[in-house]
């Protein structure tokens, strides 16, 4: 791996604070124009577990929330740690709940991710500024960064555990390998997938540091070690179980045979897809038929083998098949990881030195993840791939892009992205706006409000004043005649049909959101599934399929 040339006295300075500036723009304008965005996906259980902080600190998890089928404890239902949401609650205490303030309150992740990459793309490849900008360009990274998630946050913190990894090498060393620990410890009170990050750090500490291991090692493990297991105690002693091993139980509950081949399959298929640029690496070697074409023809017969005979027969059955369209970008997505990786963990890459081999275990034990240790494949794994990946691509010559193909790849994936953070914003912004006009609908009318609904809708419903039909494993429903339930197609993820049999309903209202541009990320109609192979065989597809589609109804009749 090649280290940054040194350049002449006064034009090194100058030249980076361009470069930083730049960075930091591709990094924070894309998001300005979605601070406004609704509330969507898990955001409802960071803000609720936030407004406890304010009321309990000591206790984030003590209070009920209907949300997932398994319990309504927030402690059981609630699988990630809670530093956002005590970082949220500082905001909430200053500001209350705005959308346009607590989008802003993140914009701070997005901005550390980039820059702390580009200095580790800087020290490794040689090059910052192309590295990073690919990176913030994603469609993972620009829909991500844009909702109140952990997904950023968590890369953030990763990437300055890295970066702090590299700069503890030279002067000042030890301050750099404190900060390593502390970020790492971060990452993993972010979301626990940054448990991972004491592994890599130890690991750096022993290809990197050989004169100083022991020390270094108490230095980059001492912190997250100390801090995980203090949150550990504190959890067991509060809700009887460490609540990171309490919520283990989704990687533990083991996969069907045909699911366990339909994520293997979907992993390629989604990092491809979600980054965008290992399919612009397939084109390139597909254009110029040179170093790599035949890996890459291999990747394009190989996903086409996955999109016609796994990825239409895994578990739960998707709502509907794979057309032409999606089958050949599932191959196509498919195909680009694939030449990817198939370069970047050759067993070249092993024997270009320590870094390279830390790339390397970094890189591996992200797929390791996402192959069999995730309950599902999202492209929030793929960003989290997305650095390691980067870093094997612009330290080969053989794949680096030219600047000319990197200007080209960044005018392709940039606009791309936001496009797609632009169809996201649509479906969720219409979750507000339908709560709102349910409310007007009803108005003053006599009835209890019930729904059957999640993420944001759920959010936006509960603060007009209606409760969620639980799930039928949890409570029985308790409506009766005149009660009013709102429903949604896309986003009606608890198993509630029995609940509900004993109920007449007659529809009342219905709201269809359709047209704009015919990119779908959330839509089980259109085959996307941006959060969850579950919800479809891409993260994104390209259909005219409805958004969404409310409903709300009322109750004529109870039976008995």
């Amino acid at each position: 791996m090649s280290q940054p040339a040194p350049a002449r006295p006064g034009e090194l300075p100058a030249r980076r604070r361009r470069e930083i500036a730049l960075v930091a723009a591709l990094a924070l304008l894309p998001q300005i124009p979605f601070l406004g965005n609704a509330f969507a996906l898990d955001a409802p259980v960071f803000l609720a577990v936030a407004r406890r902080i304010l009321e309990a600190p000591l206790d984030p998890y003590g209070f009920h929330m209907l949300w997932d089928p398994t319990s309504t404890f927030a402690a059981q239902f609630n699988r990630n740690p809670p530093l956002l949401s005590y970082y949220l609650a500082a905001w909430m205490a200053l500001f209350g709940e705005s959308e346009v303030l607590l989008h802003a309150a993140l914009l701070p992740f997005p901005l550390l991710a980039a820059l702390a990459f580009r200095g580790i793309a800087r020290r490794l490849a040689g090059e910052g500024l192309a590295p990073a900008a690919l990176l913030v360009a994603t469609p993972a990274f620009v829909v991500l960064a844009g909702e109140v998630l952990l997904d950023v946050p968590v890369l953030a913190c990763w990437l300055l555990a890295f970066y702090a990894l590299l700069r503890g090498q030279g002067e000042g060393g030890t301050r750099w390998q404190w900060l390593a620990g502390a970020a790492a410890a971060a990452a993993g009170l972010t979301k626990y997938v940054g448990f991972a990050t004491a592994p890599l750090l130890a690991a750096g500490a022993l290809l990197l540091y050989p004169a100083r291991r022991p020390a270094a090692l108490g230095r980059l493990l001492g912190p997250p070690l100390v801090l995980w297991g203090l949150f550990c105690l504190a959890t067991a002693r509060l809700y009887g179980a460490p609540h990171p091993l309490d919520a283990s139980d989704v990687l533990l509950e083991g996969q069907a045979a045909a699911e366990l081949w339909n994520q293997l399959a979907s992993v390629p298929v989604y990092y491809g897809a979600a980054l965008l640029f290992p399919m612009l690496l397939l084109a390139r070697a597909l254009l110029r038929g040179t170093r790599g074409g035949e890996l890459a023809v291999l990747g394009v017969l190989l996903g086409t083998a996955a999109v016609t005979w796994v990825l239409p027969h895994g578990r739960p059955p998707r709502r509907v098949p794979l057309d032409a369209e999606e089958a050949v970008l599932g191959a196509l997505g498919f195909a680009g990881a694939f030449l990817l990786w198939a370069r970047a963990l050759s067993p070249r890459q092993l024997r270009a030195g320590a870094e390279a081999q830390l790339v390397w275990l970094w890189l591996v034990g992200l797929l390791a993840f996402s192959c069999l240790g995730n309950w599902h494949v999202n492209a929030a794994d793929a960003l989290l791939a997305a650095p390691p990946v980067l870093l094997a691509l612009f330290c080969d010559p053989a794949l680096r892009p030219s600047r000319r193909a990197q200007v080209a790849w960044l005018a392709v994936m940039l606009p791309f992205s936001l496009l797609l953070a632009w169809a996201e914003a649509r479906q969720a912004n219409y979750y507000r706006e339908g709560a709102r006009r349910i409310a007007t609908e009803i108005g003053d009318q006599p009835g209890r409000r019930w729904f059957v609904g999640h993420w944001g809708l759920q959010y936006y419903l509960e603060r007009e004043g209606f409760r969620p039909v639980p799930p039928t494993g949890l409570a029985p429903a308790e409506l009766a005649v005149d009660d009013w339930v709102a429903t949604a197609r896309n986003v009606s993820q608890l198993e509630v049909a029995r609940n509900l049999a004993r109920f007449e309903v007659r529809g009342v209202w219905t709201w269809s959101l359709e047209g704009g541009l015919p990119l779908r990320t959330t839509n089980g109609d259109a085959g996307a599934g941006f959060y969850s192979h579950h919800s479809g065989y891409l993260p994104f597809a390209f259909s005219r399929a409805p958004v969404e589609r409310i409903a709300l109804g009322r109750v004529t009749a109870v039976r008995r």
